[in-house]
Parts: structure tokens; sequence; C-alpha cells
């Protein structure tokens, strides 16, 4: 699941800067310098692929089960050695890495352009695709009518210049912050592969279909952030909350058309996303970082020290250097469209208790910026205050204990300091500084919708097992265990299963209940059928980072052979090719590889949670379950 990303990186800035949105620095949010009337255009919404059309979301790159095919050669592999003297040294074109953002990118701008356009573009293999047209300057600012949004929620426009032969040509230009069917102006800063990027100029005319959310701030001046339009954290802050949840439901669909290599009759239909019961102020860890002050600063101000402290209490974390230029202490996130840090004084999704705590670690930082020899990343991380006594194997948790209210909660900066929460009647300890769900509002429907799943109403096999792989604390383990005889957590970090060895002890679970291995990569199910884990009796909960699972995981899940799966994930994109690929490979080792649909596993269900409001990311639950 979402591995502690901060949230400045969350939809981490890539080639193609599919994952953020950007607009100029002036602006609090989406341009309207010039509103006109919504045009009556009837134009497609969203990206048309099949008989399919909404908007989704990009993962970031991610490790291949080596048996399972890429899209193109990795970074590595197309490294080129230096061209010989005097050689005019070609542009270098790289493909994206497999399931990054880049690739999803690419295939949101072959349904866009249209994908017999595009294949019969690249059968020329003239190299044309890379090829932008002449008219389309660097730095220059161009009309345009969106069309489409892509995966990430920025937006994809048509541009058509004549070839060279007179034939019409395709491009499309991506830009933040405008939906389909506004008029924009986009000043163009990059090419690429059919296509090229923009920063927003202007909205000339607004489309309403995907406006006018809680976080809209043209239509709820008070409501959603400030820093929308600047910052690049949050995605789809001004759509309406139905519409995003819809988002994210298409972001599984696609994923699993691109990248699962099943027939339409081995994916069900995709269930609704499953929406968070808090869409702002539930981020319960917060990640903002800073760049050092210059070198070249740090000795004038400690000579000026008196003169500055003048300036200083006019302008707070305000540095002027001897030619009058200003340097700011700037704290925050990533800006989109313009390099470096953005100042963020609040952040509207994240908890109450750590937009307190961010106001005066911004003074710390201030206050002390000249002690910094490069950059850091602050830590925030909301808890529960420490209890006392501290629960024990021999005094537990007590379930029955009054929910306190968030007022009441802590923030933690100390990476390493303990961290306490709660899901529904179990209590959770880690360090501040390691993995765990930041949306804790949503985790009791999520472990509900998994102890659903793994037991449905008629199943004909009811396993009395479970093995919590990828345990981490030991979230699914615990949460899950009144319904097994027995439970095993694997992990491969030491670090996790200490933790999730104390989770257990605080809430009651003997070692006659739960075991937790330290499993070896290469080995991550030996020795549990000696402990009295077999496959038919069990379910495996699998629940990796975003890079997804890798071959030799999966061989061994597929020769451990549980009765049913549930697979949550962050990235639907690893997790949709980890599912193809298992059930291919099942089918195949079933002796049934001619049959459609015949042996091994099925797909029974898949759905997405938003554990991420107002951001373009997508969690997803797929059930397998092994056929008798």
């Amino acid at each position: 699941m979402y591995r502690s990303i901060r949230l400045t990186r969350q939809f981490a800035i890539t080639s193609f800067r599919a994952y953020t949105m950007s607009s100029p620095a002036s602006i609090n949010s989406p341009p309207h310098k010039r509103v006109k009337a919504d045009s009556d255009l009837s134009i497609p919404p969203t990206i048309p692929t099949g008989s399919t059309t909404e908007i989704n979301e990009a993962p970031i790159n991610a490790m291949l089960p080596s048996s399972v095919p890429t899209a193109g050669p990795s970074r590595a592999q197309q490294k080129k050695s230096k061209p010989a003297v005097g050689r005019k040294r070609k542009p270098r074109r790289d493909l994206p890495d497999p399931y990054s953002a880049g690739e999803v990118l690419w295939h949101d701008i072959q349904d866009f352009l249209g994908r017999e356009y595009v294949a019969g573009l690249l059968d020329k293999k003239d190299g044309a695709e890379w090829a932008a047209p002449e008219e389309l300057e660097i730095m220059g600012v161009i009309e345009l009518r969106v069309g489409a949004f892509t995966v990430s929620g920025e937006s994809l426009s048509l541009y058509t210049p004549k070839g060279d032969g007179g034939e019409e040509r395709k491009w499309a230009i991506v830009t933040p912050f405008a939906h389909p069917g506004d008029l924009i102006r986009a000043k163009v800063f990059k090419h690429d592969r059919l296509h090229s990027t923009a920063d927003m100029v202007e909205i000339l005319e607004y489309s309403e279909t995907y406006r006018g959310g809680e976080g809209d701030r043209r239509k709820n001046p008070e409501g959603g952030c400030k820093y929308f339009g600047e910052c690049g954290g949050c995605q789809l802050q001004p759509i309406p909350y139905p519409l995003q949840l819809a988002h994210k439901k298409h972001t599984v669909e696609l994923a699993y058309q691109r990248f699962s290599a099943l027939s339409a009759t081995q994916v069900p239909p995709i269930g609704e996303t499953i929406g968070s019961p808090q869409q702002w102020g539930y981020r319960t860890k917060l990640t903002p970082h800073f760049d050092a002050m210059p070198k070249r600063l740090q000795g004038e101000m400690r000579k000026r020290a008196e003169a500055q402290a003048a300036r200083d209490a006019e302008r707070p974390g305000t540095v002027i250097d001897a030619e009058g230029k200003p340097w700011e202490v700037r704290i925050g996130f990533e800006r989109k469209g313009r390099p470096g840090v953005m100042d963020i004084e609040e952040c509207p999704i994240a908890t109450p208790v750590l937009n307190a705590k961010l106001t005066p670690e911004r003074a710390r930082i201030q206050n002390t910026i000249t002690s910094f020899a490069r950059g850091a990343t602050l830590l925030l991380r909301d808890s529960l205050p420490t209890p006392s006594p501290l629960p024990s194997s021999t005094t537990p948790f007590d379930p029955s204990t009054p929910i306190l209210d968030p007022s009441q909660h802590v923030a933690i900066t100390n990476h390493k300091e303990n961290v306490y929460e709660r899901v529904g009647p179990w209590l959770f300890e880690f360090s501040a500084g390691s993995f765990f769900q930041n949306n804790n509002s949503i985790l009791p429907p999520l472990v509900e919708y998994v102890r659903a799943a793994i037991f449905p109403p008629g199943s004909a096999v009811v396993p009395t097992h479970l093995v919590d792989t990828y345990c981490g604390s030991g979230l699914f383990g615990i949460t899950l265990s009144p319904f097994f005889t027995r439970i095993a957590g694997v992990e491969i970090s030491e670090q996790s299963i200490t933790a999730a060895k104390r989770n257990a002890e605080i809430n009651g679970l003997g070692e006659d209940k739960a075991q937790w291995i330290v499993g070896k990569a290469e080995e991550i199910f030996g020795g549990l059928e000696a402990r009295g884990f077999k496959g038919d009796a069990s379910c495996v909960v699998v629940d990796p980072p975003r890079k997804g699972c890798d071959a030799p995981f999966l061989t061994q899940l597929l020769e451990f052979s549980p009765a049913t799966i549930v697979y949550v994930s962050c990235n639907v994109h690893t997790q949709a090719r980890d599912v193809g690929w298992f059930l291919a490979e099942s089918k195949k080792r079933a002796g049934t590889a001619g049959t459609e649909g015949g042996g091994g596993y099925v797909l029974e269900s898949v759905r997405g949670f938003d554990l991420f409001p107002q951001t373009a990311h997508v969690e997803s639950v797929a059930v397998l379950r092994r056929r008798l």
C-alpha cells in the first residue's frame, strides 16, 4: 500500500510531469483572468478507451517479475556510448520505465490521439513521433481547447498542424489545472514523444462539468486549499467528490485493461470506489521540507546579525544579501511549474494537530537555518498520547477504552519516537519514521471489506489460517485475527517483525495464536507447513510496496496454493501486472492453458479505496480464489 511517501512527492515529478498540477506562483487557485461563458461544444470529457470514458491515476517506477514482458528497455539499456569525435550527437530519446508515470501517460496519449493513428505513425519508423510541430516553440504561448483528462488529472488538448505533405498531424499538449471543455492559454516548456508539456497561463472559458467540489475556491472561496494552483500535492481538489471516486474507479479499469494481459471475461466488473469517511483533515503524516541557505549568505548573515534582526521582524525567514536580493526560508512542498520548495503554512488534508505543530516547527527552522549544511525534511506524525500504563502481554490494551477526540492527539516530530494509533478496538505502536497507513478514518472499512471478501456467504471453502505477507506492523494480521484459528505474519524486515510482535502482545495475541516470521526473499513461505499452515486451509493477504511483487514471491505463492488471496495495493498498475501473471501461470500449471477461464485461480473481484481524497491516488483490493 502507499509506502510512507512524503506528501511533497507522493505524486513525484517524473520526466513527463504526470503526477501533479501546476500554475504560476502568483495565483492561489486556477487562474481566471478572463472568464467567458461555457462552451456548448460537445467534447469528450475524458480519454476514450474502449467503451468507457473517465480519468485515472499514474504510478511511479515498479520492479517487474522476470517473466513478465516489459513495455520497453530500461534506462540502463538505453544508455548510449559517447559519440565519436566529429559526429553530431543524436538527441536522447528515452522510453519511460515500465509501469512508471511516463508509461501510463504514454497510454493516455495513444488513447487520446487514437491507437490506430499512433500505430501507423510508429510503423513508419522514421522518428516522426519525436518531432514536435515547428510552430510549437519552447516558451511559446498557445490557445487550446481541452479535450480530456490524463490519468493524473491533468489535461490533454489536441494540436493539429499540417504535415509536410499536407496530411493532418496530431499532437497532444499536457497542461495542469485545466478541465475538458476549457479554453486555455498555455506556455510550452518541453517536447516529448507525440506530446508537449505546458504550464497554465490562464483559463479563458471555464467548463463546469468537473468543477464545483468543496475545494473549488472559485465557488467556495473559504474551502479547499489556498495553495492549490501552485503546490504539487493535490490534483483533484475542484472536482466534486463523487466524480473523484468515479475517476479512481476508472483508474482501476484502465490498469487492468492496459497491464494485466487478461481477457475481458477474466476481469470482473470493477466495483465502485469506497470513499473516505473524511475528505479533509485526514492525513496523519506530513513531511514538509526545505532547502539550505546558500553559503554566500551564511557569512553575510552572521556579519550583519544586528541589522538583519530588524528586517527579520518585518519579514520573518527572509534574508537580504549584499546586493539587496532576498532569499526566503521556504518550508513546504514542491511547486509545480517552477523549481524549488513552496512555502506552506498549513495543509488542509492534514489533521489539525499536525497543522498546529507545523507553526512552531517552521519558526524553529527559520531561526536555525544557518545550522543546516543542506536541505532537510521534517516529520510530523499524528499520535494518541502515550498510554499510561503501557499495554503489555500481561495487561493488554482494553478495547473498551474511550476513543479520544482528535483535539487530544499529539504531534510527534522525532522519527525514532513511538506513535500510537487506534484502528477500531485495536491499538498499534510503531516508530514515527516507519510505514503505517496515513488515513486512519478509512482503515476500519478497509479491514471489514477484506474480512467480508475472505468469507463470502455460501463459500465452499472457509479458511482457518491467515498468512499476512509484507505484514509491516501487523495491521491485517492483528485486525483479522478473531476470524482465524492461527495467523502468521511474514516480512523480510526484522524491524517490522519486531513491531508486529509488540503489537500482537499489546492486543493480547499470544504465540499460540500469532507467529511473526522474518522470511528470506527466496523462502517467504518456508516453514509455514511445519507450523500447521497449509494452503488448502489458508488465506494469504498480500500488501506489497509500490513496485509490487517479484517473480520469486509470486512463484512461491503459487506453490503454497492458498484457498484465497487478497491483494491490497497502492499501485494498481503493478497489481494488474502481478494478478495477470499469477492467473496465467496458475492456469498453465493446472494443465488447462487452452481453456478460457479454466483451472488455477479466478479473479473474483477488484475494487478501489480512496485513501487519499483530493489526490489522484487510489488503492486497490483484488480477491483471487482457487478453483475447486
